[in-house]
């Protein structure tokens, strides 16, 4: 697991030991930095199921202004505050330990906003469809932001948006990313 571009390229990330963190594979992120390309630049972005910090870690060193983390993880926690050290980013950086839904209704509630928000939840769970309905129907995500969301190409999506529309979705072995654009 490694930077791909920016001011950290070629910087090599420390991994989680055990399988109950997923990191994103550098394909994948590669395709969707290259589909983000320049929209990425000062976006102050959040970051669910952060895992390694691995997404945001490349936004950081592609140009983004500030990422917002949250894991609920202790383990993926301590590998997040590792990377972002080993990265020079904490002062780019907020890490939270949190369930990802709570984080989401506190953010709402907080009025916080961000232009660009991930998420990677396990694939083995319904998460990410309560996930999509919550940024759907709160305001965090910023008219005219990105939802990237990587999930299994198992999972089907059935379920109506009042705000996102479907952007790209892109099948990547066991991977699907799938790119909502958020509008009022």
């Amino acid at each position: 697991m490694r930077v791909i571009a920016g001011q950290c390229k070629g910087r090599v990330l420390i991994g989680p030991k055990g399988k109950l963190i997923r990191p994103t594979s550098d394909r994948t992120k590669e395709f969707i930095f290259n589909f983000l390309g320049d929209y990425i630049l000062d976006i102050e972005l959040l970051d669910l199921f952060a895992g390694s910090g691995n997404l945001s870690i490349e936004a950081l060193s592609r140009g983004a202004k500030f990422a917002t983390l949250v894991d609920k993880s202790n383990q993926a926690i301590k590998l997040i505050n590792k990377n972002v050290e080993l990265t020079k980013f904490s002062s780019k950086s907020r890490i939270v330990r949190k369930d990802v839904l709570n984080y989401l209704s506190l953010a709402d509630k907080k009025k916080l906003f961000f232009g660009l928000i991930f998420a990677d939840p396990p694939y083995s769970d319904t998460i990410y469809q309560k996930i999509l309905k919550k940024i759907d129907s709160c305001s965090i995500l910023r008219e005219g932001g990105l939802f990237v969301l990587e999930h299994s190409s198992n999972s089907i999506d059935s379920i109506e948006f009042s705000n996102l529309y479907l952007l790209k979705r892109k099948k990547m072995g066991n991977s699907t990313i799938t790119i909502y654009n958020k509008m009022d």
